[in-house]
């Protein structure tokens, strides 16, 4: 029930979805983060081919800045998988941590 509300919210609006991802594997007792980094990043592949697909076909992509998302995305997935294989735990906890708490702060002052 919680990998599909997780994934309810991630197909609409994917702020935070990789965070909330890893929240919630750590949650259900996934105690290796390097596994739950990558069913994190499979999860969220899945889910952006099923969202890109639902908005494509209800007609809400802006085509012209579309290539440049799927390049930049594709790359950072590549590279941030890289680099999370080769840190230590500690460390990719960490990044995991303080990107939640900056992304969170960020939504929070731009909202208020």
């Amino acid at each position: 029930p919680g990998l599909f509300v997780v994934c309810v919210y991630g197909g609409y609006f994917n702020g935070g979805l990789g965070i909330l991802l890893m929240a919630l594997y750590g949650a259900t007792g996934e105690t290796r983060i390097n596994t739950a980094n990558g069913l994190k990043s499979l999860i969220s592949l899945v889910l952006a081919l099923a969202s890109v697909a639902a908005f494509a076909a209800a007609g809400s992509v802006d085509w012209k800045a579309a290539p440049i998302m799927m390049v930049g995305t594709a790359l950072g997935g590549y590279w941030g998988a890289k680099w999370a294989k080769r840190l230590p735990s500690a460390w990719v906890r960490a990044v995991v941590v303080i990107t939640g708490v900056v992304m969170t702060a960020i939504f929070f002052l731009r909202a208020a």
